[in-house]
């Protein structure tokens, strides 16, 4: 996972033909077990260079945008569009099946 800080590399990201974003802030604890727990799913899926992390703190507008209220959360782009986003990661099986059907 790669973390992104800047604006432009985020825009530049987001116009890919896929990748996943994982939004955090940095004093969450329930950030830092998702974060874990979306290090395993990456891993068995072999996803480690499409997956994207972002403090929201930088963006405040895209979480605007995203309808993004609490986080973690995790979403797909593909060719500039937004998914679904995940919020409640309750277990490493719940964050594999939202990757495997988006």
């Amino acid at each position: 996972m790669k973390e992104v800080t800047e604006q432009n590399e985020l825009r530049e990201l987001m116009n890919q033909p896929y990748c996943i974003f994982f939004f955090y802030t940095p004093f969450c604890r329930t950030c830092k077990i998702a974060q874990r727990m979306l290090q395993v799913v990456i891993e068995s899926k072999d996803l480690q260079e499409k997956v994207y992390v972002c403090n929201l703190n930088y963006f405040p507008s895209l979480a605007e945008d995203l309808k993004i209220q609490s986080v973690p959360a995790l979403t797909i782009y593909r060719e500039g569009s937004p998914g679904d986003i995940l919020f409640a990661f309750e277990s490493v099986i719940k964050i594999d099946t939202f990757l495997s059907n988006e």
